[in-house]
This record gives structure tokens, sequence and C-alpha cells, in this order.
């Protein structure tokens, strides 16, 4: 990951409240369909499942409440501390069997030791293509033959759609990412906005 992305991913999430992002608003649309499309493929529980880039647990702590061993792997060490932290105050709650700050490019689970992996963040974190080459052959790695792979990536009308929500079409340095996304689907943010997301690659 270029040093400027990763600088740019620790200030967001060390400023951003990840942890209620999926509780409201488009966020609960969001939660509730992957977790349709995720029970439509996932074998029984207590199957593996990896949750790679999985923030503060929430789809680790739902799928552990099913009964799946879930390993969680994060490279925000904040983010990570939360879902620690979650674990602590409520022990007696379902979590995952493991939470580690890691790196979705090279992971400490073994060859063929996950029923399916998640990987919801790091391909739009990675922004160089390599990169994302590498985190796709890690989750290969650890999957079980017949395994499934959940992804999501982000499209590159992503900032359109914002400025129109939010009538951001006349900020100029929002205007400006915009095009770029348009154009190249490499999302920059040089102001200290953070609504103006964190460095990303878009679809």
């Amino acid at each position: 990951m270029p040093e400027h992305s990763r600088r740019s991913m620790e200030q967001y999430y060390a400023e951003f409240p990840e942890d209620e992002r999926l509780k409201s608003g488009f966020g609960q649309l969001e939660f509730e369909r992957t977790k349709i499309i995720v029970q439509r493929y996932l074998p029984s529980p207590p199957a593996v499942v990896a949750d790679v880039g999985g923030g503060t647990g929430p789809y680790s702590f739902w799928l552990a409440s099913l009964g799946y061993e879930v390993h969680l792997v994060d490279p925000s060490t904040r983010l990570v501390q939360v879902c620690k932290s979650r674990m602590q105050v409520n022990p007696s709650d379902a979590g995952p069997r493991t939470v580690e700050v890691g790196d979705a490019r090279s992971l400490w689970l073994g060859d063929a030791s996950c029923d399916a992996v998640l990987i919801f963040g790091p391909f739009y974190h990675l922004t160089d293509r390599d990169d994302r080459i590498r985190a796709a052959q890690e989750s290969h790695r650890i999957l079980k033959s017949g395994g499934y792979l959940f992804a999501a990536t982000i499209t590159r009308v992503a900032s359109l759609i914002d400025a129109l929500s939010r009538d951001l079409l006349g900020d100029a340095a929002f205007l400006s990412i915009v095009k770029t996304d348009l154009e190249t689907g490499q999302h920059r943010n040089p102001t200290d906005d953070i609504s103006y997301f964190t460095d990303s690659r878009r679809a």
C-alpha cells in the first residue's frame, strides 16, 4: 500500500466512528442485505470464517452468535481495540475466536483452514493493483476447497451519488475528487475532511 494511502486510512479510522456506521441509515440497509447474501451460501455452523478487514467486528459478532468460529483481522489498531473492548465488557456475548491486527496481503491463518472469507474493505483500501491481487491470493490460500469468498468493492460513481445526496457539487474540492473518481477509479482526499472518505480504489 502506498505510504500516503496508508496514512490516509489510519487518519480516517482514527477519527471516523466506524463502530456506528452500520447502525443507522444506509448502513443498516447494507448490513441487513449483506447478511442475507452471506447466509445464502455459508455452510452450517460451526464452520470457520475469516473476517478480513472486519473493523470493529459487526459481521464477526453476528456470525459468532449463530455458532460460527470467526477470526477477525484488521489493519487498524484502534478498530481492533474497539472490538476487543466490546468482548471484555460483554464476556458472555458470542464473539470472534481471535481478533488480530493484520494485513489482508499476509494472513496468519493456515492453508485451507477456512470455510469462508469475508473481505469487505481491503479491495478498496488497497489502491495498488498488485496489492489487491496479493490479498485475493491470500484469501484463496486460506480457503478450503469449495469455500466461499465474499468481497465488497465501491463503485466509482459513489462520490457522485454522495455529492448529489449531500448537495456537494458546489464544493470545488469535492467536485475535483468526483471527477478523478469517474476518470481513473482512484479516490484521493487531499483535504482533512474525513466526510470525503479516505484514499481508495473504485471499481
